[in-house]
């Protein structure tokens, strides 16, 4: 049976971008008389509604379960969100609800697929941010994987994910680890490689990872780095067994970001970044269905992916 090809989750990625573009939210400014009967003057409101437009190129489309893709061409995956703060209240238990909607997808330079395409995949993404007790942060995040090219049925997908705001905690803008935790379901039908429709089942992994970052003001050095501890079922090997369980995938690398000062602001935030990734595979299913994937046909348990792109926060 030939298998279904898998795709990607952005939930972590567009989890990470959502916090990082609420912290460089502008606030509005309106025209109006000055209050000439009292010495304070009220600070105008923050906007309720943020958008991010990303856009990033990249030599491979490596999904954050590891599975690789495509390593042939030019990957062009642009990523646009909409954020809409729902409530505020810093000086509540909960402090802020934001909901995020948008969307995700991946235009490669080699078609490919059994419709024979460059547009490879879409994927509608909603979630729920909670901002609470100061530095903590829960995210509800829903996914849907879709084949443009008819390589694989669409997928569906829960994310929950706990993390952890140590620069407000330490007042230290310059160096932080922003730790999380996060636990990833399949919902209905496999989001990896399927050798055995009979004996495959939505399963799930979690992640323990951090973004160890430095922020100089002129560039910002990013340090991503998780693992995955996956569920038996998750991966399936070419005989239709589990892949195992335990750790799946080892990711880490370095992203450096340069502000573009010179756009004005209200034109949005503008920033260029570029960096390289490097996995680490451990699963036997994981490499089995790389092997089907992959045009080489490898089993290599070691991926390098070089990438950058442009961020625009409005």
């Amino acid at each position: 049976m030939k298998p279904s090809l898998p795709i990607r989750l952005r939930g972590t990625l567009a989890l990470l971008m959502l916090s990082a573009g609420l912290a460089l939210s502008p606030a509005v400014t309106h025209a109006g008389e000055k209050n000439t009967l009292s010495p304070v003057i009220e600070p105008p409101p923050s906007p309720w509604l943020h958008a991010l437009l990303k856009v990033d190129v990249s030599d491979h489309y490596i999904t954050p379960r590891g599975l690789n893709i495509e390593n042939q061409g030019l990957i062009i995956q642009p990523l646009f969100l909409i954020f809409s703060n729902l409530y505020s209240n810093p000086d509540g238990f909960i402090n802020d609800v934001t909901l995020t909607t948008g969307v995700w997808t991946s235009i490669h330079t080699r078609s490919s697929g059994p419709e024979d395409g460059n547009w490879n995949e879409v994927d509608p993404i909603a979630g729920l941010a909670f901002k609470f007790a100061k530095y903590w942060q829960f995210d509800v995040n829903y996914t849907a994987f879709e084949s443009m090219v008819s390589a694989f049925p669409t997928s569906h997908h829960l994310e929950l994910k706990l993390s952890f705001n140590d620069a407000a905690y330490t007042g230290n803008k310059t160096f932080s680890i922003n730790p999380y935790v996060a636990f990833w379901k399949e919902l209905s039908d496999k989001a990896t490689v399927r050798f055995n429709a009979d004996t495959s089942s939505e399963s799930h992994y979690f992640t323990l990872g951090m973004t160890p970052t430095i922020d100089l003001k002129k560039v910002k050095f990013e340090f991503p780095t998780f693992f995955n501890y996956t569920d038996n079922d998750f991966y399936q090997q070419f005989d239709g067994t589990g892949g195992g369980s335990g750790i799946a995938v080892i990711r880490t690398g370095i992203q450096a970001t340069v502000p573009l000062n010179f756009v004005p602001k209200n034109m949005g935030f503008w920033s260029v970044y570029a960096g390289v990734k490097y996995y680490h595979l451990n699963n036997p299913g994981l490499l089995d269905g790389n092997m089907v994937l992959g045009a080489d046909g490898s089993r290599e348990r070691n991926l390098v992916q070089f990438h950058g792109g442009i961020s625009i926060f409005f």
